[in-house]
């Protein structure tokens, strides 16, 4: 049985108050209608409320009560789905972790943020429980997917080792926390990506998220026809957020997907046509480069979406001709719920740029003598945002916390770009990877997208290396393609870029390497190629 609402019912469906709400309105007015895929398992919002409500009692049973920490270590898998719902209706403050961390990331993301109880899947109990030693705040540990027949962990400081339940019960015997505050209660604890250091706790709010999530991205026109490829870890911001969130707030589905492969990917698109395809540029890479070796029916997919790092614009281009659908770009970071800016899907959508601001929020570039820049290609100075997005700071970080917000609420993004006349923004690269030679300011991206357009090339990192006379030197560390027939030497990058760019910009030092050093959710670690 399939649920199917008409305009008018869809629009009577209430404002969400906190996270918990965002599957629950659905669940009310939509029961029947199929909310995730996850290989041969089939959910409906009923079945996905059902499960939150019977994990949402077994914590409760454990002690987990409003404003607790509590950790979810997960692969995308329906149980995180329905952890993560059942965390929220409690009042509880979700801490996500990435699975692919090791026990050392994670002891830091446990302990730092005080965790107590952790709901963890089968696969990483290992890695988890390494961590005792020094997480003394854990209590309780709930296993997903654990048999009866499985070895019991090792567990040295009496941590409760329970099995996480597998029922489904009556959702309105969910213990609910009615008294959420969006606007004070935490509903996330989100460990930054730690490119620069170790990991810092955002603190977004119900509040925070629901300023721009579930319903008002209208740019994305998305709704409940649209079946969502949820490939993207559900422990990331993004994949949280517009993945997750803004996939099940509108009644839509999610195809899950627990580990990204190409063909794999293309393959769950053509069997559960899939509609939406959210992912990072490495993401939507090698998918380009799986079509190119083999066919499979994409004619279902009417959207791509892009966000985590910069999507040159080329890409854009070869993915809405090889998808046949349109492609979009975003722009936001953890501390900015992942919301910021978006080329709109209709209308004036510039290849390039990561849009303009959404509603609601303000967008400004600051100069060096901190006052706010014009619009202009020239005008490149750091990009800073306000709006009911901006996270509540770092946790127990007080000087962290003022180093990126100021007393009037703006967000120091530490990322480099300007505004054109229509308000849409370009990033031209981090602040902290801007090249400077002969005193003569150098950016990145503008380098790499250069390089990406010769044939050959796959992708690329541009950085500053010392130089004892000019300050710094431009390197970039090319890959290219195992398969093209084409494959451009040393000497025909700096040719090409020396066509391309003003003398000073181009690399002095071109390096190849088989693959580019990447965070877990697809950002190039550029200190590791320094």
């Amino acid at each position: 049985m399939v649920d199917t609402l008409t305009t008018s019912q869809v629009a009577s469906i209430a404002e969400p108050m906190n996270l918990f709400e965002t599957l629950a309105l659905q669940a009310d007015t939509r029961p029947h209608k199929e909310a995730l895929v996850h290989e041969t398992e089939r959910m409906t919002y009923s079945d996905l409320m059902s499960r939150a409500a019977a994990i949402g009692l077994q914590l409760k049973k454990v002690g987990v009560k409003r404003a607790d920490r509590v950790a979810v270590l997960f692969p995308n898998h329906p149980d995180y789905v329905a952890s993560f719902f059942a965390v929220a209706g409690l009042g509880a403050t979700i801490v996500p972790v990435n699975p692919l961390l090791r026990s050392e990331e994670i002891a830091h993301i446990l302990s730092d943020s005080g965790a107590e109880t952790l709901i963890v899947f089968e696969t990483a109990v290992g890695e988890a429980l390494k961590s005792q030693d020094v997480v003394p705040s854990l209590k309780f540990m709930l296993v997903s997917g654990l048999s009866d027949t499985t070895t019991a962990p090792v567990n040295k400081h009496n941590i409760v080792i329970q099995k996480l339940t597998s029922d489904k019960v009556d959702p309105k015997r969910f213990p609910r926390e009615l008294a959420v505050d969006p606007d004070r209660d935490l509903a996330m604890l989100v460990y930054t990506s730690g490119t620069t250091g170790k990991p810092k706790g955002a603190m977004l709010t119900h509040g925070n998220i629901l300023a721009v999530f579930p319903r008002r991205l209208d740019l994305l026109e998305i709704d409940d026809r649209d079946r969502v490829l949820a490939v993207l870890p559900m422990c990331h911001i993004y994949g949280i957020t517009v993945l997750m969130i803004g996939t099940l707030s509108t009644g839509g589905t999610l195809v899950v997907l627990p580990r990204f492969e190409a063909a794999a990917a293309l393959e769950l698109i053509a069997k559960e046509r899939v509609t939406i395809i959210p992912a990072v540029p490495a993401m939507h890479r090698f998918v380009l480069m799986e079509l190119a070796n083999r066919s499979y029916d994409v004619s279902s997919v009417r959207m791509c979406m892009s966000g985590g790092s910069a999507l040159p614009t080329e890409l854009i281009s070869e993915l809405e001709t090889a998808l046949g659908a349109a492609c979009v770009e975003g722009y936001a970071l953890t501390e900015t719920s992942c919301a910021a800016t978006l080329n709109p899907l209709r209308g004036k959508r510039k290849p390039g740029s990561v849009g303009p601001a959404l509603e609601s929020i303000e967008l400004r570039i600051l100069g060096a003598d901190g006052q706010s820049l014009p619009s202009g290609e020239e005008n490149i100075g750091e990009v800073q945002i306000r709006g009911a997005n901006i996270m509540r700071g770092y946790y127990n970080q007080p000087q962290a916390t003022a180093d990126v917000i100021d007393s009037k609420g703006w967000f120091s993004t530490g990322d480099l770009g300007y505004k054109d006349a229509d308000g849409y923004l370009y990033l031209v690269g981090r602040k902290k990877e801007m090249i400077i030679r002969g005193g003569q300011n150098i950016y990145p991206r503008e380098i790499e997208d250069v390089i990406g357009r010769i044939p050959g090339v796959v992708e690329s990192a541009v950085i500053g290396i010392p130089d004892k006379f000019m300050g710094e030197r431009v390197k970039a560390i090319v890959v290219t393609s195992k398969t093209s027939n084409v494959v451009p030497t040393e000497e025909q990058i700096k040719s090409f870029c020396a066509e391309h760019l003003a003398e000073y910009k181009v690399p002095r030092i071109v390096e190849f390497a088989d693959t580019l050093p990447r965070n877990s959710t697809g950002k190039i670690l550029k200190r590791l190629l320094s």
